[in-house]
């Protein structure tokens, strides 16, 4: 939910990507730790966000805005975006509040271009900080493209998070090309002892200056230049630096802002200076569920070792350049301070009583109320944009008709016109059970039907398997799917809830105007690629190394510990594990030990090569792999390796991994 609002609420505060306190705290130091001159410690919200995505859905607000640039003040979360439009019309900045990073207050023109006198147009990539209680908008504008025009990168000053922030200088801070860096994209961060500096950069450089202590002019470092250039490989633009345990965290993007290929990297050093060398890419487009997504902020929940990635990206289906959302995502470290590849991954729970990123058809009634995603009236479909093929996809499903014939529709290539006429499959929920089908246009294929009973008022949860052909549907967690088929029909394409009554000719029939017919909640859709953590060795993953099956931290490449879960090679009931980076090749049982193999016309092979995926021996809510080939015994590991054996009770945490 977005309320629209300009406070009058006098907030305190600092950007929090310096958390030295946070960070001292943690280690077990005293505040006294904290170098004499630094800023503050934030003020915490009162209620820590512990979330594995934005669980309330991607993008986390309605509208078109890129570059998102984020603060914690006076226990507020605080987002500041380009407002995403022609840069003739792109003259005022925005902002987003949030005390749980859910329910986000709009504070509309927080700054705006009439209270810039050197600034005409394309004012972008706004980046905020406090100090001494006053409050600096650090920005571009003008977008110039060599040294005889006017533009750059100013600074704006407020007495408020939420503004009016006014033009501090008369004049850019920085308006020329240094080191052939383009004076755009200024990300500013506060060191523990106070030290204040400014990266930037486009044209593929980038500078760190000094800013003083007035936040409003450069300072000189030691060998009395102002202008450093810190340019990593593969660098295009939007600079933004953090640190956590004694380590800086340089990031940037890559590739064209319009392009599918804008992407995030990162490098590490040990100055807030450099060198910095590029270490991996962070995070890229994904195809099933979003492209160009870069440019992004980091923040850290104050007093915890919780870290968002927010960054903006396009939807699948629009083209548009300017058509760019908001999102954030969990960022995890390794133990040596690395930091995983990011999934974007698709969930909405509705926390945030709103569904922005849905799109409907129909003439059914959608609202998102009450933390759920209601339809009512004529039946309908509600799809996001997304293209997933292989795929796991969850929800919560309840009928609110006794007539009703609500699911989940998967792998939608076409919309139609409403609840039925679409192409793609289903897995509805009736009053006397599951059918599973799929869709043609007007013409609609049961494939198979399970009969129990489903009360109307009852949540029942649904959960779809469908890896290539083969497709399962799991009701209300049963350890077997309540139907499996194999059909080829449709191989990929969007993801979404549908609603309609059983017996009519179309999803309108028989629907009394207004009246409820199902609710939605808790969606999560993911592909069937994991990675499996030891429950008991936090931070070591299933992988392979020279064919070896091992437990390993801080795994290079990261594809060596990725597994797709594919249907059992002995038995599509079971699953096998293939691996990501060398396809073909799974991970198999060989006597006592675990391999990662290349598959075989052998039945021996297949079977040692599939599992049953069972409730974690250790914690139920997590996963245990016993082997299809010698029942009882399970995937678990000892001394870094994988074996495959009896399970007592003081190891069952060896054979428990969580999967990610």
């Amino acid at each position: 939910m977005v309320r629209r609002t300009r406070s009058t609420r006098s907030t305190r505060g600092i950007r929090t990507f310096s958390l030295a306190l946070s960070a001292a705290l943690l280690l077990g130091f005293p505040p006294a730790s904290v170098a004499a001159g630094a800023a503050s410690a934030p003020k915490a919200p009162a209620a820590v966000p512990d979330y594995s995505t934005a669980e309330s859905g991607n993008p986390i607000v309605d509208g078109w805005y890129a570059d998102p640039d984020v603060a914690v003040y006076d226990g507020r979360y605080w987002i500041y975006p380009t407002t995403s439009q022609e840069y003739d019309q792109q003259t005022y900045l925005n902002a987003f509040s949030s005390t749980d990073m859910v329910h986000w207050t709009e504070h509309p023109k927080v700054l705006d271009i009439a209270d810039i006198p050197w600034a005409k147009r394309a004012l972008w990539a706004p980046a905020p900080v406090e100090r001494n209680g006053k409050y600096y908008l650090y920005f571009a504008a003008n977008d110039i493209q060599n040294n005889s025009e006017l533009g750059g990168i100013g600074v704006a000053v407020a007495d408020r998070p939420e503004g009016p922030y006014r033009d501090a200088l008369g004049k850019p801070l920085i308006s020329q090309f240094h080191n052939g860096a383009q004076p755009i994209d200024q990300d500013v961060f506060i060191d523990d002892d106070g030290q204040a500096y400014m990266y930037y950069g486009g044209w593929h450089h980038a500078n760190v200056v000094k800013l003083n202590p007035d936040m409003t002019s450069l300072g000189t470092f030691a060998d009395g230049t102002t202008y450093k250039e810190i340019t990593p490989e593969n660098y295009t633009e939007g600079s933004f630096m953090f640190k956590r345990n004694g380590k800086y965290y340089l990031m940037w993007s890559e590739g064209g802002w319009t392009g599918p290929d804008y992407s995030v990297s990162y490098a590490m050093s040990d100055s807030p200076t450099g060198p910095f060398k590029k270490i991996d890419k962070v995070l890229g487009q994904d195809p099933a569920v979003a492209r160009g997504s870069g440019h992004n902020s980091v923040v850290n929940v104050p007093g915890t070792d919780i870290w968002y990635i927010l960054y903006h990206r396009r939807p699948l289906s629009d083209t548009e350049g300017n058509h760019r959302q908001l999102a954030y995502d969990r960022m995890y470290f390794n133990e040596d301070g690395t930091i995983r590849p990011v999934t974007m991954k698709v969930q909405d729970d509705f926390g945030d009583d709103n569904a922005v990123g849905w799109h409907t058809y129909g003439d059914a009634q959608w609202s998102a109320t009450r933390g759920a995603y209601s339809v009512a009236g004529a039946g309908g479909l509600a799809l996001q944009d997304t293209n997933f093929s292989d795929l796991v996809y969850e929800a919560d499903v309840t009928l609110t008709h006794g007539r009703g014939a609500s699911g989940l529709a998967f792998r939608v290539t076409g919309p139609g016109t409403g609840g039925e006429g679409f192409r793609g499959y289903y897995a509805d929920l009736t009053t006397n059970g599951l059918v599973l089908g799929k869709s043609t246009g007007e013409q609609r294929t049961e494939l198979a039907r399970a009969r129990f009973r489903v009360a109307v008022g009852r949540t029942h949860h649904v959960k779809i398997e469908a890896i290539g052909s083969s497709i399962k549907v799991y009701v209300d967690g049963t350890a077997k799917p309540r139907l499996s088929v194999t059909d080829g029909s449709f191989a990929s394409g969007a993801n979404g809830v549908r609603a309609g009554l059983r017996g009519a000719g179309n999803a309108a029939g028989g629907a009394a105007a207004g009246r409820s017919l199902a609710r939605f909640d808790n969606v999560a859709i993911r592909s069937n690629v994991y990675s499996f953590e030891a429950a008991g060795a936090p931070n070591r993953f299933i992988r392979h190394y020279e064919s070896r099956g091992r437990v390993d931290p801080n795994v290079t490449p990261y594809a060596d510990m990725q597994w797709k879960l594919v249907p059992g090679l002995a038995d599509p009931a079971a699953v096998s594990l293939e691996s990501v980076n060398y396809p073909g090749h799974y991970l198999r049982r060989k006597g006592n030990g675990v391999w990662s193999d290349a598959l075989t016309d052998d039945d021996a092979f297949r079977a040692d090569a599939t599992w049953r995926r069972v409730p974690g021996l250790s914690d139920k809510s997590l996963t245990s792999f016993e082997s299809y080939a010698a029942p009882g015994q399970y995937l678990s590991h000892r001394a870094s390796l994988l074996r495959v054996g009896r399970v007592t009770a003081g190891n069952r945490s060896d054979a428990t991994f969580r999967a990610w």
